[in-house]
């Protein structure tokens, strides 16, 4: 089967105003590894679009030549509703500004409804539990109605995803190094050799799933919710579903897209779905930390931010990674509040210095071997 580009239509919100999503397949549809990459699900994160713009010339050239095995599904830019929230000459893509959700936040749980569908039927046979689970999932996403134009690309794009055999949500920060966002049943096994091949500065892992349904969250986390439901059945985490941080948003650049499409294609190489020698892995930049070792800098008051520790250093607890200056005061040092690692580990994101301070504005995340107590009962991920 030859490389295919279609459309998803969604459903126009106002009168004359409809939106599609482009979706790209490589090989043959059905065939085993299936692949499934995204980028833009916030539509203000182009690392990963770049990222997939230098990878599609590649697959293109291995689909010609007859060097994919599985199926690979692409969707460049996954979130056209959030690509066209321009307001006063800014781009803001991170939250639909019709009913303020989070675009990457209350995706699919569709656990329930196939253990509703299958759950009597799931047995000792792992290879037939997968296939039921699969067959499932899908009839539950086209059993649904979506009533608006979000609801639709959330139910079609996971159409796409769920019986997937590896999906990977490709996302950046403001700023940060390469880091990635697992579920704990996919380590140490081929999440490891993805953080490697991709060069992950930090990898934090979930126990077992998130609690927030994020896009690879809701994926992944069907099969782990499953296992729970059903102990006695042999069902294994059939997908690996990673979310790809993609450093900050303005590290958009042929040289670092030609790179990172190389490391994906030689993953695909590695995990079979795309013919080729895939060369040595690269050694494991970090070991993976718990998401609950992840501390969170949380500004206290108004300001300018201003940073001490540059992204990717290591940090001690209590040693101050950030202060907030308060303009008006002409005191000097003792117009600035200093904000102090919760933990030792590694700065992995951060805003940019001089940006805008407000009570509850995150300024820094830091990847810790170590749960935090501060962090006990959040989720994984903040909005």
């Amino acid at each position: 089967m030859a490389h295919t580009r279609f459309q998803i239509p969604l459903p126009p919100m106002t009168p004359g105003n409809a939106r599609h999503v482009v979706v790209h397949r490589f090989g043959t549809l059905g065939a085993r590894p299936k692949v499934y990459l995204q980028a833009a699900v916030h539509a203000n994160e182009f690392p990963g679009a770049m990222a997939l713009h230098h990878l599609m010339p590649l697959l293109l050239k291995a689909d010609a030549a007859g060097r994919i095995r599985g199926e690979v599904v692409v969707v460049p830019t996954v979130n056209p509703i959030g690509l066209s929230q321009l307001v006063g000459n800014n781009h803001l893509g991170r939250y639909d500004q019709l009913g303020r959700d989070n675009f990457n936040r209350n995706w699919l749980d569709l656990a329930p409804a196939v253990a509703e569908r299958v759950g009597a039927r799931l047995g000792r046979d792992a290879a037939a539990n997968i296939v039921l689970i699969r067959q499932a999932a899908l009839a539950a996403l086209a059993a649904m109605r979506p009533l608006n134009e979000l609801q639709t690309l959330r139910v079609e794009i996971m159409k796409l995803s769920i019986d997937a055999d590896l999906m990977l949500d490709l996302h950046c920060d403001l700023e940060a190094v390469l880091h990635l966002f697992i579920s704990r049943r996919d380590w140490p096994g081929p999440a490891m050799a993805l953080a490697a091949e991709l060069g992950a500065e930090a990898t934090l892992v979930n126990e077992p799933y998130p609690q927030a349904l994020t896009f690879s969250g809701a994926n992944g986390a069907m099969w782990a919710r499953l296992a729970e439901a059903f102990p006695e059945a042999d069902i294994p985490q059939a997908c690996l579903s990673a979310t790809v941080e993609y450093r900050g948003q303005h590290d958009v650049n042929h040289a670092l897209g030609a790179a990172d499409a190389a490391n994906l294609l030689r993953f695909l190489q590695r995990c079979g779905a795309v013919a080729g020698q895939p060369g040595k892995l690269p050694a494991l930049k970090a070991e993976a930390t718990p998401i609950a070792g992840m501390d969170r800098g949380y500004c206290p008051c108004s300001g300018i931010l201003v940073y001490r520790v540059a992204k990717g250093e290591r940090v001690r607890k209590g040693q101050v990674i950030c202060e907030i200056i308060d303009p008006t005061d002409a005191r000097g040092p003792q117009a600035r509040t200093p904000m102090r690692a919760g933990g030792d580990g590694l700065l992995f994101a951060r805003r940019l210095d001089g940006t805008l301070a407000w009570p509850g504005k995150g300024a820094f995340a830091i990847a810790g071997p170590k749960p935090l107590a501060h962090r006990a009962g959040m989720g994984s991920l903040d909005d």
